[in-house]
């Protein structure tokens, strides 16, 4: 496995020939609920990321740890930073893999939000408008069957998310707290909505299984398969 942050230049400039693509994690530090760690996001796109990257030759590159955060930005642990930010900083690392010798770069995020993904599509778009090379944005939870999922509109800390935990991080999930699901204005826009977070779960841990988790990490590393065949392909190609 090619783990890019355990490479010398040398070692690097030798696994490219064998492969330029290259995969970077994005997550998040954010609350997930009262069971699940605030790296939640980062260590699911890392460990499929890397079970990915023990099956195929490409690279795999140290992940990006914080994103946008917005609707759990009032609980302690969520570390956000905002949709400019991370737009330039995620076009800035995409510049530069290019610039290292990489024609093939794939954002791997666990983490979903909308401002984080809209942050995330642009910095893409800017990248491939500035660099002769092909990019791709997978989201996690694109790649998991929703009709998999027992809870119908399962999202951020529910029965997804720890059910994946349960297999990657048994140790640190805390129990499986009872289902939440937010109410929110549907047009009207509000500065702060911790007030209608609750425990900060927004879907419902409780049917989570170890079984289930085996389950969904197996759809999201086909998906990232599925996805680099795309990447990889000339199909494409002008």
């Amino acid at each position: 496995m090619k783990l890019l942050e355990e490479m010398s230049w040398p070692q690097i400039v030798a696994g490219l020939k064998e492969t330029q693509t290259v995969i970077l994690p994005v997550g998040a530090t954010e609350e997930h609920g009262p069971h699940l760690p605030t790296m939640t996001d980062t260590i699911q796109a890392m460990e499929v990321a890397r079970a990915v990257a023990k099956e195929r030759h490409v690279f795999l590159a140290p992940p990006l740890h914080y994103g946008v955060c917005r609707s759990t930005r009032g609980f302690p642990g969520t570390i956000t930073v905002g949709h400019d930010a991370l737009r330039a900083f995620a076009k800035d690392l995409l510049i530069s893999f290019a610039d290292s010798g990489f024609a093939r770069v794939m954002i791997l995020t666990g983490h979903a939000g909308g401002q984080h993904m809209a942050a995330l599509e642009e910095a893409c778009q800017l990248a491939v408008e500035e660099r002769d090379f092909h990019v791709s944005l997978v989201s996690l939870f694109d790649l998991i069957d929703a009709r998999a999922v027992e809870t119908p509109h399962d999202g951020h800390a529910g029965e997804m998310e720890t059910s994946l935990m349960m297999v990657i991080r048994p140790h640190l999930v805390k129990g499986t707290p009872e289902k939440h699901f937010p109410k929110r204005p549907q047009f009207l826009v509000m500065k702060d909505v911790r007030h209608l977070m609750g425990n900060g779960v927004m879907g419902n841990p409780e049917p989570a299984t170890p079984e289930k988790g085996k389950q969904f990490f197996q759809m999201a590393v086909s998906g990232v398969m599925g996805a680099l065949d795309e990447l990889e392909s000339d199909a494409w190609k002008k």
